[in-house]
């Protein structure tokens, strides 16, 4: 049966990759970036994914404004997260976590 008076809805995806300077470094944004689910009013499906020293973020909605409109919010949010990373990150002490006692011979 011909679908003609049928409107059939199909989804625009954009796929974004973005790399760090670290595997650390894109676990710390992806963690940050991961916290919030999309809310229910929301029209547009994100799916991120944590892969080596990048992650990589889906974007799925009806429309393309919608996607637009999200990868927008997204790159803010981006952006004062590696504003962050770059202002307060730290080498890792390879001693982390371990002490010396002056009792010990």
């Amino acid at each position: 049966m011909p679908l003609d008076n049928e409107k059939v809805a199909k989804d625009t995806e954009a796929t974004l990759i973005i790399p760090f300077a670290s595997e650390r470094h894109a676990e710390i944004a992806y963690r940050v970036l991961n916290v919030d689910q999309e809310p229910r009013r929301n029209f547009v499906q994100k799916d991120i994914r944590l892969i080596g020293d990048s992650i990589e973020v889906i974007f799925k909605a009806g429309q393309v404004k919608n996607i637009r409109t999200a990868i927008n919010s997204f790159f803010e949010a981006l952006l004062l997260c590696t504003d962050t990373i770059k202002e307060f990150d730290v080498a890792p002490d390879i001693n982390a976590g371990t002490h010396a006692s002056s009792n010990t011979p």
